[in-house]
């Protein structure tokens, strides 16, 4: 079956995702092209046959059997594309909450939608808020990651922090993500220090950047490091002892969080639905501040943090080869 993919761009982390969802159609045996709207730089892996393409010029893609549009801009484009096609089904996924939050998104839903259109979130709470917005039945198409890659391209925990500018002997927070509202840094910054007064040796770290990049920046206080953008920082999780998530309820999945996982690498996380799907049991939650000193305490007391145990890392390789590895979104697909 050949199979059309539609993305606006192959900004991180949507060029992976795209690939992801290409090789998990591509182990049920179809042929699978994507189109990207527009380009950002992306470092595409081997056999992933794709395109750019404004959206009002997708010109001749053939007739494909399966248009899978990603977002909402994607989703505009490929309405038209599949009826002007016949394309007989179409598969639309959300990747954050509100995709139809507008009132002039609703009604062109309902205008231009086809029987044949599906609908799907990354995870159950943004399948809800579908449902919500007047989607009948979504599905959830959780985001896929490569465990085994990632595992084996983790740079040595002394390269990782050099890479970083990070003294061996700290005890290191490392926060993942665009520096935006909805991942709250902030309160990351503000529980960080009260935590910091305890223990000097502490560090926080950020590895991305974003619109509250400045307030972080004039927040922070000793100890807090600003990475900026790192294309490597799936290389370098081996620095951090922990990975936080200050999360809010709009977080729809959190992609850093499965890799930090797929790691071997403890998480502490604002218990939010996105979050806690992506988690599940192998999180650390918390709701309060209080609660996230006393986590940060717990992985402290004893002196140096000692590296998760076997135990973890097994239930945390479980819970992602099940849940969110390629073969997993093919199951899925399959069952489609």
């Amino acid at each position: 079956m050949d199979v059309l993919q539609l993305c606006p761009n192959d900004h991180p982390p949507f060029g992976e995702v795209c690939a992801g969802h290409a090789e998990a159609l591509g182990r049920l045996g179809h042929r699978v092209r994507t189109v990207f709207f527009e380009s950002r730089g992306f470092q595409p892996p081997a056999e992933f046959e794709f395109d750019y393409k404004p959206a009002d010029r997708l010109g001749d893609v053939g007739r494909p059997e399966l248009l899978v549009s990603h977002r909402y801009g994607a989703y505009r484009a490929g309405v038209g594309l599949a009826r002007r096609l016949s394309i007989p089904q179409h598969i639309v996924l959300a990747h954050e909450f509100g995709m139809f939050s507008r009132l002039s998104r609703r009604i062109r839903h309902r205008l231009f939608a086809t029987r044949t259109t599906r609908f799907a979130g990354v995870s159950p709470p943004v399948a809800e808020d579908l449902r919500r917005s007047g989607v009948r039945t979504p599905l959830v198409l959780p985001n896929p990651i490569d465990a085994a890659r990632i595992r084996s391209r983790l740079k040595p925990r002394e390269t990782a922090r050099a890479a970083l500018g990070i003294p061996d002997n700290a005890f290191v927070v490392g926060v993942v993500g665009r520096l935006h509202p909805k991942k709250n840094p902030l309160r990351a910054v503000d529980v960080f220090g009260r935590y910091r007064a305890e223990d000097h040796t502490a560090q926080l770290v950020f590895v991305g950047t974003g619109p509250l990049q400045d307030q972080v920046a004039r927040s922070a206080g000793d100890g807090v490091v600003l990475a900026g953008y790192r294309p490597d920082v799936r290389e370098l999780l081996g620095a951090f002892d922990v990975l936080l998530s200050c999360s809010t309820r709009s977080e729809a999945f959190g992609l850093a969080l499965l890799e930090a996982l797929a790691a071997g690498m403890p998480v502490i996380a604002a218990d939010q639905p996105g979050p806690r799907f992506v988690l599940g049991p192998c999180g650390s939650y918390f709701e309060s501040d209080a609660e996230l000193l006393a986590r940060l305490r717990d992985l402290r007391s004893g002196g140096a943090p000692s590296p998760p145990g076997d135990d973890f890392v097994d239930t945390a390789m479980r819970h992602v080869e099940r849940e969110f590895s390629v073969d997993a979104l093919a199951s899925r697909y399959e069952n489609l």
